[in-house]
């Protein structure tokens, strides 16, 4: 848009012979139909894992983020030097790989993009943060740990909203103070990124919280045969498993678990089981699978777009993908997204740098995934609860709410039941 800008603007002195340009273009408005006029265009890129093993996380784009923009330029779009903008999304598929996601990067910044959006796990959102901060183009994120993206910062124009290390924790320790465990933990980490990030903080935490930590080393990604780390568990007898890994990792790794005579209680994994689509590819081994819920359409909050409530935006998912039991809990994070884009452009009112980093700075909004403020490190800290996965009789499963202790408002919907095959009992308070 700023290449248009200075264009329009030098054509307009040539033509009235002016030795200036404008200082600014009042605002259009509406024509006789009610359309809005529109001067000028905002060109969102947005990287997203579109194929590849983060498929999964992609799905629903580009439709969520595109409903969410069209319903902004329903409304006048936004103003920003003098000019109303309408907002047009491009997109660029990542391959779930870094280097597929900063190759995305580089080219929607080549093609001339303004303002860049991204989520779908630090393997997505680093790298593109990371070369939008070498082109100087603002960049709000979401839904990738917060502890690991702010380890690539600090950060200049680059802005995420996401959970930490801490609030995930919280969040599974919800479910574990409910069991009536041995306090005993096996860690599953990868060697990526991620993993290696969130090791320490894992054993520190759980330590202190009176857990016992059986750590057998990280992983490789990929890897197809696990059975050294499942004797490792097993000869330690953990109770509970606990985890950050990718879902065809984890897949491989249940299985040969289960197929084992170890029986943990409780299994905690981040990450690789948020989605149904790849609970049902587990099938029954699936059954009694912990883990951390983003968003659902019972959360309580609404969109500052459309007024949604979380259950409209879900509703308006499912009837566009209508073979889906449930809405993923990506949607959310996909729709905030460009909640906390418009917010940010909306108050800066300018493209400059220096004006949309002061706004984001200033960040006070209420969001369909909750309230985002921005800490000195660019990162507004969110809440997640404790979600199990049940098989019903018929081999669907369903999600229930097993913990709130971030977000007291969602309704606890069920008591934890044990992994089948485990001993039987649990202890704890709800």
């Amino acid at each position: 848009m700023r290449l248009r800008v200075l264009v329009l603007a030098l054509c307009a002195c040539l033509l009235t012979g002016c030795t200036q340009p404008a200082a600014s273009v009042t605002p259009s408005g509406q024509d006789a139909q009610g359309n809005w006029i529109f001067d000028d265009t905002v060109l969102v890129g947005r990287v997203v894992p579109m194929t590849g093993t983060l498929s999964s996380f992609g799905s629903g784009t580009p439709y969520v983020e595109q409903t969410a923009i069209d319903a902004i330029n329903s409304q006048g779009g936004v103003v920003l030097d003098g000019r109303r903008c309408r907002m047009e999304l491009i997109y660029r598929d990542s391959g779930s790989t870094v280097t597929g996601a900063e190759e995305a990067a580089q080219e929607l910044i080549q093609a001339g993009i303004d303002v860049m959006i991204v989520s779908h796990t630090a393997d997505t959102v680093s790298p593109v943060s990371a070369a939008c901060e070498r082109a100087q183009i603002p960049c709000i994120s979401v839904d990738a740990p917060a502890s690991a993206w702010a380890m690539g910062g600090p950060y200049q124009s680059s802005w995420h909203t996401f959970f930490d290390n801490e609030r995930e924790m919280l969040c599974f320790l919800d479910a574990w103070e409910k069991v009536d465990t041995n306090k005993t933990i096996g860690l599953l980490t990868a060697n990526d990124s991620e993993g290696v990030e969130i090791t320490t903080f894992i054993t520190d935490f759980a330590e202190a919280k009176g857990y016992t930590v059986v750590d057998p080393g990280r992983y490789s990604l990929d890897m197809d045969d696990y059975s050294a780390i499942i004797d490792t568990f097993a000869q330690a007898q953990c109770d509970i498993i606990l985890g950050v890994m990718k879902t065809n990792d984890f897949s491989t790794f249940w299985r040969q678990c289960t197929a084992t005579q170890y029986r943990p209680k409780m299994c905690t994994v981040a990450k690789s089981c948020l989605f149904s689509s790849d609970v049902a590819a587990l099938g029954e081994l699936a059954d009694g699978l912990i883990t951390e819920v983003w968003w659902s359409a019972e959360f309580p909050y609404s969109s500052s777009i459309t007024g949604w409530s979380s259950a409209q935006l879900a509703q308006d998912y499912l009837e566009q993908y209508p073979g889906l039991s449930m809405v993923p809990p990506t949607v959310g994070y996909k729709h905030a997204n460009v909640e906390i884009l418009w917010d940010i452009l909306k108050r800066a009112g300018s493209l400059e740098l220096d004006a949309v980093n002061q706004a984001a700075a200033a960040t006070d909004l209420d969001t369909v995934v909750g309230h985002v403020a921005f800490n000195d490190e660019h990162v507004a800290l969110m809440s997640c609860v404790a979600g199990q996965w049940v098989r019903e009789e018929d081999g669907t499963f369903r999600q229930e709410i097993v913990g709130n202790y971030l977000i007291p408002a969602m309704e606890i919907t069920a008591d934890i039941i044990l992994l089948p095959g485990s001993d039987a009992g649990t202890g704890g308070g709800s």
